[in-house]
């Protein structure tokens, strides 16, 4: 008990401070992302309405020098996180306070020319589809595949290198670089840019910088020939490997670059305050949340008698009551436990009688989520098809 109140006192400590913690678990644990309706506009201003209610996540773990604290008047870091089936894209908004932005990285493939990325100002996204973990460098072979993995694109670290525009205005140009090849004496470093299809950077006052990016996610099968092919439909449930970090030099003047600072968004041990670019076991973790089937989504407000489905459970064909069908644009959404949308219904409107036969004979047996807006509120109504 007396360890856990001095850690109590050391956050409350550090936080009143205004120092950035570095050994402490901030983010959720599991990182909920909510899909959106309306989507934002990617420029660098977080007005869009999409944003207002999401929860920000802390960029408060010292990586490197591991262990220290950061004044937050040198830097401080926080991000939201969206997706949309819409647009099939992932969606972001980072905040960074940074007193010196040290840019002027030149993308060259060539590792010999090319490489350095990492000591300058830059924002890593780290993200793993399936969360299975494990190396992530080189499709490698032997004893070079056992130290640095098998397939490169088991998980992606996406390096987003950008010069900022001058104050109030944003810059859309980024270089994305990452490592890929089959061993050290034969790799390259591509530009992923292609990746984040969407991206604004923009500078308000002397030392903040609004990040606000879109991105497609990839499985790894990934074939950069043909990435299509291996782009994945986002789906809520999706649960993936996902971390953030933001690399912090405090020198523009210095030749060569040397990275001063690396902050991350999930805390690692000591042993592994380097390895998110390789490893993809310390990745955190998201998972994606769909508009109408999490639990904090159900509304139960209405009144059951407003929307029932009977008999339930049922061999699927039900009695769905609704209170008013007078509104011709009434439609029911019926989803799986991934939170798939399955079917769709629309009842019959002006009927003398409220209710409607639904046929699901078609679904196999299981547990169904039913879906419609009622007074300006989304209620849904779980039912299981059990024959």
């Amino acid at each position: 008990m007396k360890r856990n109140f001095c850690l109590a006192i050391m956050i409350i400590v550090c936080m009143l401070s205004g120092q950035a913690l570095s050994a402490v678990m901030i983010q959720d644990d599991t990182v909920k992302v909510m899909e959106v309706d309306e989507l934002p506009i990617i420029d660098g201003i977080e007005d869009d309405n999409c944003w207002n209610d999401l929860k920000w996540q802390t960029i408060d773990q010292v990586w490197i020098n591991y262990g220290e604290t950061i004044e937050a008047s040198d830097f401080s870091g926080r991000y939201k996180i969206a997706w949309s089936s819409e647009t099939n894209v992932i969606y972001m908004l980072v905040e960074i306070v940074d007193d010196v932005f040290v840019d002027g990285y030149v993308y060259n493939s060539n590792p010999s020319t090319g490489g350095g990325y990492p000591n300058y100002d830059i924002f890593e996204v780290f993200i793993d589809q399936d969360k299975s973990g494990g190396k992530h460098v080189f499709d490698g072979t032997g004893n070079v595949g056992q130290q640095w993995g098998y397939n490169g694109e088991n998980a992606f670290s996406y390096h987003i290198v950008t010069s900022p525009a001058p104050e109030g205005q944003a810059t859309h140009d980024i270089v994305v670089c990452d490592i890929a090849g089959e061993s050290w004496g034969n790799y390259y470093i591509p530009n992923y840019a292609d990746h984040i299809p969407e991206f604004a950077l923009r500078k308000f006052g002397s030392d903040r910088y609004i990040w606000e990016f879109s991105m497609n996610v990839y499985n790894d099968t990934y074939e950069p020939a043909n990435p299509e092919i291996s782009r994945v439909v986002l789906q809520p449930g999706d649960i993936m490997g996902f971390s953030v970090a933001y690399c912090e030099n405090d020198d523009p003047d210095e030749d060569p670059k040397e990275r001063d600072n690396f902050i991350g968004s999930v805390w690692v041990p000591a042993s592994a305050f380097n390895d998110h670019w390789m490893d993809a076991d310390g990745f955190g973790t998201i998972e994606l949340v769909g508009k109408t089937t999490g639990v904090a989504q159900y509304n139960e407000v209405v009144a059951s008698s407003d929307f029932r489905v009977y008999p339930n459970p049922g061999t699927g064909n039900f009695n769905l009551q609704l209170h008013d069908l007078a509104n011709v644009n009434t439609i029911v959404r019926v989803f799986n436990v991934l939170g798939q949308q399955v079917y769709e219904f629309k009842p019959a409107a002006n009927r003398e009688t409220s209710v409607n036969e639904i046929n699901l004979n078609h679904l196999p047996d299981g547990i169904y989520f039913l879906s419609t807006k009622m007074h300006n509120q989304i209620v849904t109504r779980k039912i299981t098809i059990m024959r």
